[in-house]
């Protein structure tokens, strides 16, 4: 064989390597490209997937049910400290945001949509309220969790302990909590509700709730127990220096109330600021009907504690429902 024939091999094909080396650069950018468009398209999806989920959520917090924790003992026994639990919002009437989401500051609010029920006697309500006797300074709503006793229209008095409602003894309860001891009749309680009747946490009124389209006849001696009302109804009242009255700058004695309200007690009757110290608890600061408990644990305990706080926990209350 000669030389001319090949016996020798051949020099490396330069440009084959180099072609090699540039398709191999193109796959490795090929596939960069691709995982950055994979990363991008699930980044978008896990976003679109959190906004709809957050977005439920908050609608679902909004306008059907939210959860609530109890921070005193004014329920027991019904509610423990501790107790957590969801409430229904949509029963009553769905309502716009009381305040902007995620944050505290407070807006108008109004009912969007009709309801399906009225709050019932015995229903376990959630409200806000600010105390009928409260100064400017100090009237921040709170929010509260009692047992409905009296309906609009309805006449309520305590004699003694024994709730009357339009005159019929109440039965109670029982998980409701009193104590032995009676405070004496026409002894005034500090804080008592309305101002100036010698009324005290055993016996109190009787009194008509008040109700849309009922009549108030005013006069010297009772506005100070109508004023504050009238002014949480969104109204100025004062005397003229004739001795008339104004109610927002126009002259007439008789008021007209514009909300249906309710009465309310708590659970364990001698430790508990509801109807009898705050006042009546007008529909649309009702916030919804407390339904069943998702949690249950002594929340005085704290974390530094945790075993202790885990010990607390009341697997018993979890899933229950209110009553």
């Amino acid at each position: 064989m000669t030389e001319d024939e090949g016996s020798f091999p051949h020099p490396p094909d330069s440009g084959s390597d180099d072609s090699k080396e540039s398709s191999s650069l193109q796959r490795s950018e090929q596939k960069k490209e691709s995982g950055k468009i994979s990363n991008r398209f699930l980044s978008r999806r896990y976003l679109r997937t959190t906004l709809w989920a957050g977005g439920l959520a908050l609608f679902v917090k909004i306008f059907i049910f939210e959860a609530y924790g109890v921070p005193s003992s004014s329920m027991e026994n019904t509610l423990l400290v501790g107790d957590c639990f969801f409430v229904d919002k949509f029963s009553y009437g769905a309502t716009t945001p009381r305040t902007i989401p995620l944050t505290h500051i407070r807006i108008p609010h109004r009912q969007i949509l009709p309801a399906l029920r009225s709050p019932s006697r015995n229903d376990v309500i959630v409200f806000e309220s600010t105390s009928t006797n409260a100064t400017e300074e100090d009237a921040r709503p709170m929010y509260y969790v009692k047992r409905c006793i009296a309906l609009p229209g309805d006449t309520v008095e305590i004699a003694g302990k024994q709730v009357f409602i339009n005159r019929v003894p109440r039965r109670e309860v029982a998980s409701c909590v009193f104590s032995a001891f009676t405070l004496p009749r026409g002894n005034r309680e500090e804080g008592i509700f309305p101002k100036g009747f010698p009324y005290n946490r055993d016996w109190w009124g009787p009194r008509v709730v008040p109700y849309q389209g009922m009549k108030i006849k005013l006069t010297l001696e009772n506005i100070d127990e109508w004023r504050s009302f009238i002014e949480r109804e969104g109204h100025s009242i004062r005397f003229t220096l004739d001795g008339r009255i104004e109610i927002s700058g126009v002259q007439g004695s008789v008021y007209t109330v514009e909300r249906d309200y309710y009465f309310v007690l708590g659970d364990n009757r001698d430790n508990s600021q509801d109807s009898r110290y705050r006042g009546y608890i007008a529909h649309g600061d009702i916030i919804g009907r407390a339904m069943f408990l998702y949690w249950s644990w002594d929340n005085r305990i704290r974390f530094t504690r945790p075993f202790a706080l885990l010990s607390s926990i009341r697997w018993d209350r979890i899933g229950m429902a209110v009553r």
